[in-house]
């Protein structure tokens, strides 16, 4: 599963929810204006990316909203026909069930040591009627395999923990290293050979 080709992970801009810290999951909140900013920085860094290479390029991104809105102005931003998007329901972002559209000081009051287990097991824990991060690095390292079989330069945009799980598996991390990656929306990822760049938008 060792990537040949550089792969680009990129997280969509900045949302109302995450100005409130409220966990999204598979619930979506708008994009804000500076959401839109980051966008387009992210469409105007890829296309300088992108041109100092040949060849085909894939763009695949998360189904939910967010990453709709933000993969469209990055499109806009590289001179992409919005038909060359792909849709992979495997990008989605982890769900966190009973907690999505919860803040974090709302989820302390009914679960006090909710962050505590989590941190002490990332790959296990299961937010109520959600999902594992076992369940998540099944489906995301499927999507890494396909593009490493692929071996075309790919670009994803998706969410702030799938994101890390896919950066994760290119490094050989594991779950508690990948749980504390850093998941910036002013910057992006490239990812080749079990390495990663991060990249900054200006």
């Amino acid at each position: 599963m060792t990537l040949s080709i550089p792969l680009y992970v990129l997280r969509h801009g900045e949302t109302a929810w995450n100005t409130e810290r409220r966990m999204q999951g598979l619930r979506d909140s708008n994009l804000t204006e500076r959401g839109r900013l980051q966008a387009e920085a992210m469409g105007r860094t890829l296309a300088r990316e992108l041109a100092g290479t040949t060849g085909p390029t894939v763009f695949l991104r998360s189904p939910l909203g967010r990453a709709r809105e933000t993969a469209a102005i990055i499109g806009r931003e590289i001179g992409l026909d919005p038909g060359q998007w792909r849709d992979d329901p495997r990008l989605v972002e982890l769900s966190y069930g009973a907690w999505e559209g919860l803040a974090w000081k709302d989820i302390e009051v009914s679960h006090p040591t909710a962050l505590a287990d989590w941190r002490a097991d990332p790959h296990g824990y299961c937010p109520p009627g959600g999902e594992t991060h076992a369940e998540l690095h099944a489906r995301s390292a499927a999507v890494l395999a396909e593009v490493a079989a692929a071996g075309v330069r790919t670009v994803i945009v998706g969410h702030g923990v799938s994101g890390a799980v896919l950066r994760g598996l290119n490094l050989g991390l594991d779950a508690r290293a990948m749980f504390v990656l850093e998941k910036p929306q002013d910057a992006f990822f490239r990812l080749l050979a079990g390495r990663e760049e991060r990249i900054v938008c200006g």
